[in-house]
This record gives structure tokens, C-alpha cells and sequence, in this order.
């Protein structure tokens, strides 16, 4: 009997004490918890410290809501890559993450610091389409096996950096303050992973982070906003016409497994692939066509970040149309193989400041397309240019060349001849840039060089024609030369009138002049008015009409001790031969003078 009342003692004591503690418990558990509890039967350990960690109430919340055992992020143990290994109490319904954003009990007990989650499985597909979430989500180095949908909604912020996941979809996804799907700016730990694609087609942000990340085009077709399912682009990254008031960085080991696409977009900062891997074989690797970039375009090494960042491409950098600050390219690699579509195409691009090319790679024949391009400065380095006729630049237009490298006419012309035939605009926009450089014989140069392409695309004949142009005007930016080759042959001439006059076979023309009265048919005639009289086609110095060789006679002279027979045929052909070159001659520092032969 004894024994009985003890033992119904000791029942009772121990029930008291299991009541007692489970009523302490529920006391310290947060209103969220209770609340959510009531809903979601059997809250992991993970949900249970989101919960703790968001409620509103909680003053010492630290950095995340803990789902492993370790608080670093850098831990091995918050590794979504072994994520396989973790315990169910790491996993985290979407439905109780997507019951605080849209139920307003619960949305009202969440701090305004949001959830903030480190190393859990989110078990499900993460849903908050058209959703406007009243609190920041950051699920940082989570395991999101199935596609995350944010397409429409509306959040202060957004911070995946260093999970995994299947894709993303957030077209018009609207972040007060950033969209991070790389890696933590202050630890750059770990880097976002989608194995599909990952589109935030007209999304807003004040910052797009994607450093770090790794992006994977998805081998099944899509069917989304941007319709590119069987298009073969294989897209990794959309971007497609996002706003950001500040950067874009797609930097910092940020590495695309296909293209990242980024046309239309406006950003206010810098588009910065410092760093960057963007490989799509034979393919668009990056575009960024018609997009307005307040800042720079980066793309390898900047005076701001240390050490040798790099930029590397497999595949076309497509930016035509783009306005930009500044196209800064430095110690970067353009690969591809030889017949593979690869290099840098910016046809129509605007950099108002300058266009830095510097220390680039252009592997295996990749092109540089700058036609119709217009940038301030051009700063590059004659080991960064293309192969011959991989240098596209018709209609390119700039202000000069910057710092020290080649902006002389000799190297220009070098770097003009990379292009695979003849357009005469480069040559006339050298030409203006030296001019105006006050580099005026340099500027001639290269419009003589402009005359030696012109004309020898038109085989035997136009090199012959270009030839003569050449020695005779400089393509009519030296007329003067035709000056000199004017005295040439007046003084020829001179002395060939002179010779023949001293061996009698220069004649009176006949009836039209009547003998001199001394018999002398020689006297009066002055052969150097002779030479120029005949040189001139306009003039009358009353010399060739009186006198003309006798091809029927020779004679002999003596010049200087030197004998020598004369031909009056012989004479008469040169002077017919002077008469021609006296109207060609003419006519050509008649076109030069004016311009008409000008090419600039």
C-alpha cells in the first residue's frame, strides 16, 4: 500500500514538472511561432528559427536564422552542394514562407529586417508570383531544388547569394533596394548557382548583384517572356530591358555556361563583367544591344579594381547600339575557334568618353565590328588589333588618341590596313582627327594612302591612273607637284628648242609667215618662250604658231664641246609629246586646285 502511494506520488511530481516545462517553452516561443504552429503542424528546427529569427519581438536575432550547425557561411557544413546529406530538420516549406508574405497576422509579426535564412532546404517550388512581400527575403546558401517564381512581385530586397537552385523566373520583378543572386559582397563565400535559366526581363532594382554566380542554360526549350525557347541562343542569364538606378556586376568570378542578354537595359552605374566568364560557343556569349549604361562597360582589368581581374569570352560580345560612358576592355580574351562566330561586334555603339582596348587577346581570327560606331578618346595597343580583315570599322568616328600609344599616321595606316578592302570614311576620319591634332602631314599621309586603295581596287588601269595622280597632285592634296613637273618639262623643252634652233631644222611655218629679211628662218625665236608657249594651252606667246621642227632635216651642234645630230622628226615628236603632257598636266592642277579630285 505504501508503495502504491509513492509511486502515484512520484507520477504526479513528474507530470507536473513535464507540464511545467512545456508551459515554460510555450512562453518563450515567439508570437510567430504560436501563430504559425497552428497552421503548420510540426515545424522543423529550420522553420522554427526563421520564425524565432523574423519575429518582430526578438532583439537578438544575429546575422541569419541558423538551419545547420554552424553560423559561418563559409562553414563547409552550409555547403548547398551537400545538401543531400542534410537532416529533414533543415527543410523549409515554401507554403509557410509564402503564408508570411501574403497573410496579414502573420506579415504584420515579421521584422522589418525580413527572413533571413542560412544553409536550409527549401523543400517545394518557391512561388510569389504577382506577390507584393512586405519584408526582404534572403535565403543565402540554400538548396531550391525546383524553379523559383517571382515574376511581378514587389519586395524591398532579394538575396539568394550562394545558393542552388533549378532557375529563376522574376520578369518584372520590382526590388526597392537590390536583387542579389551571387555571392555575398563581404565575405564572397560560396556564388549563386541555377543549372536553368535564370530571366529577369524588365525587372527594377537599384543594384543587380551577380558576382560570383554560376548560370546554366537549361537543355529544355522555353516558353517565357522572352519567346527564345528554339531560338539556339541557349540562354543562361536574361536581362532584357531591367532598370537599375546603380550597377550591374556580372564580375568577380561570375562564369555563364550560355548567353546572358542584357539588351534594352538602363543602368544608371556601371555594367561590370571585371572577372566575368561568359562562354557560349560559336554563339551570342554576352549581348548588351541598345542598352543605356550611365557608367562604364567593364570588361577585365579597372583602375579601381586590384590585381588582374581578366575578362574572358568563348562567343560573340554583342553591344550594338549601346550608349555608354566609357568601353573600358582590359586583359581580356576573345576565344573561339577559327571559323566560330567570336570578338567583340559594337556596331552603332556610343562611348562618349573614350574606348580603352588595351592588352586584349583576339584569338583564332575574332573580329572587332566598330562600324558606325562614335566614342570620345581611343586608347589601345597595336598587340590588342585584330588579325588582317578582322578590323571592321567604316562610318567609326572618334576625337583622338589617348595616352601613348599609336596615333601617328605611320601606325594608323598599319592599323587602317586590318580591314578587309577599301572604305574610304576611316581614312578621312584619320586624316581630320591627325588635322586636327595640328599633325597636317600626317593627315596628307594617310589621304595619299586613302588614293593608293581607291585606286588599285581597280586592277592594271586605275593603278596606272592612281600612279600619275599620285606623282603628278598627291591625289590633289599636293597640287604643287604639278608645278615642279611643270618647270620640268618647260626646261626640257628649253633645251630641246635650243638644240634644235643652234642645228637649223627649226622652220618658219609656211605660207602663214614670211621669211625675215636676213634669210635667218630662226630669228626672233626664243626657246624658252618657245617651251612654255607650247607648254601652255591657253597662252599665246606667239612663238609656236611661227616656228615648228623640219622633219625632213637634220643638223649638227655643239653644246658644251659635244657634238651632235639633231632630227627635225625627232624634235617634232618630243614637242607633240610636250604639247599633251602641257594639257594633262593642266587639267590635273586644275582638278587638284579646286578639289575636284579630293577624296576627303
Amino acid at each position: 500500500m505504501t508503495k502504491g502511494v509513492i509511486g502515484l506520488a512520484c507520477l504526479i511530481i513528474t507530470a507536473s514538472i513535464t507540464a511545467s516545462r512545456a508551459e515554460s517553452r510555450a512562453s518563450s516561443e515567439s508570437q510567430l511561432i504560436k501563430l504559425a504552429s497552428a497552421k503548420f503542424p510540426n515545424l522543423t528546427r529550420a522553420e522554427r528559427a526563421m520564425l524565432q529569427f523574423a519575429d518582430k519581438g526578438n532583439f537578438a536575432r544575429g546575422e541569419f536564422a541558423v538551419a545547420g550547425t554552424s553560423p559561418d557561411p563559409a562553414d563547409p557544413s552550409n555547403d548547398p552542394k551537400n545538401a543531400s546529406k542534410w537532416p529533414h530538420e533543415r527543410d523549409v516549406r515554401v507554403q509557410l514562407i509564402r503564408w508570411l508574405a501574403i497573410d496579414e497576422h502573420a506579415s504584420a509579426l515579421v521584422d522589418p529586417k525580413g527572413i533571413r535564412v542560412l544553409g536550409a532546404r527549401i523543400v517545394g517550388p518557391l512561388d510569389l508570383k504577382q506577390v507584393r512581400v512586405p519584408f526582404p527575403i534572403a535565403l543565402v546558401r540554400c538548396s531550391i531544388p525546383e524553379v523559383i517564381v517571382f515574376d511581378y512581385a514587389d519586395m524591398p530586397s532579394l538575396d539568394l547569394s550562394g545558393s542552388d537552385t533549378a532557375g529563376f523566373s522574376g520578369i518584372s520583378l520590382n526590388a526597392h533596394a537590390f536583387v542579389n543572386l551571387g555571392s555575398d559582397p563581404r565575405t564572397n563565400v560560396g556564388g549563386f548557382m541555377a543549372s536553368g535559366l535564370v530571366n529577369l526581363s524588365l525587372a527594377k532594382a537599384d543594384n543587380f548583384y551577380f558576382q560570383g554566380g554560376h548560370f546554366h542554360f537549361s537543355a529544355a526549350p522555353y516558353h517565357g517572356f522572352y519567346g527564345f525557347g528554339k531560338s539556339g541562343l541557349k540562354e543562361a542569364l536574361v536581362l532584357f530591358h531591367v532598370e537599375s538606378k546603380g550597377d550591374v556586376e556580372l564580375c568577380c568570378g561570375f562564369e555563364s555556361e550560355g548567353a546572358v542578354l542584357a539588351d534594352e537595359s538602363n543602368i544608371g552605374g556601371d555594367l561590370n563583367c571585371s572577372g566575368g566568364r561568359f562562354l557560349n560557343p560559336n554563339n551570342i556569349a554576352l549581348s548588351a544591344g541598345l542598352a543605356s549604361i550611365a557608367g562604364s562597360f567593364i570588361a577585365g582589368d579597372h583602375p579601381f579594381f586590384g590585381g588582374k581581374a581578366g575578362f574572358e569570352a568563348d562567343g560573340a560580345v554583342f553591344v550594338p547600339g549601346a550608349r555608354v560612358g566609357v568601353v573600358y576592355i582590359q586583359h581580356a580574351r576573345f576565344a573561339g575557334k577559327a571559323r566560330d562566330w567570336h570578338g567583340l561586334y559594337g556596331t552603332g555603339i556610343s562611348a562618349r568618353s573614350g574606348f580603352i582596348w588595351q592588352n586584349v587577346r583576339l584569338e583564332n581570327g575574332a573580329t572587332l565590328d566598330l562600324r558606325s560606331a562614335n566614342v570620345g578618346l581611343v586608347i589601345d595597343d597595336e598587340g590588342s588589333w585584330p588579325q588582317p580583315g578582322k578590323l571592321l570599322i567604316d562610318l567609326f568616328t572618334y576625337t583622338g588618341f589617348g595616352g601613348q600609344y599609336p596615333g601617328d599616321a605611320r601606325s594608323r595606316l598599319r592599323w587602317l590596313g586590318l580591314q578587309d578592302g577599301y572604305y574610304p570614311q576611316p581614312y578621312r576620319q584619320l586624316a581630320k582627327v591627325l588635322r586636327e591634332n595640328g599633325d597636317e602631314a600626317g593627315a596628307v599621309q594617310v589621304l595619299i594612302a586613302a588614293g593608293d586603295a581607291r585606286y588599285s581596287k581597280h586592277g592594271w588601269p586605275g593603278r596606272m591612273l592612281g600612279w600619275l595622280l599620285k606623282i603628278t597632285i598627291g591625289y590633289g592634296h599636293r597640287p604643287m607637284l604639278a608645278l615642279l613637273w611643270a618647270l620640268g618639262i618647260v626646261l626640257i623643252g628649253w633645251a630641246a628648242v635650243f638644240v634644235g634652233k643652234r642645228a637649223h631644222v627649226m622652220r618658219l611655218t609656211w605660207p602663214e609667215t614670211t621669211p625675215p629679211p636676213t634669210g635667218d628662218t630662226s630669228a626672233g625665236l626664243n626657246p624658252l618662250l618657245y617651251s612654255v608657249d607650247l607648254f601652255l594651252p591657253f597662252v599665246n606667246l606667239h612663238q609656236e604658231h611661227y616656228w615648228w621642227p623640219d622633219e625632213q632635216t637634220s643638223g649638227e651642234c655643239s653644246v658644251a664641246g659635244l657634238k651632235m645630230i639633231v632630227r627635225g622628226s625627232a624634235l617634232r615628236t618630243y614637242l607633240w609629246l610636250q604639247i599633251v603632257a602641257g594639257w594633262l598636266l593642266s587639267a590635273i592642277f586644275i582638278a587638284g586646285v579646286t578639289g575636284l579630285l579630293r577624296n576627303d
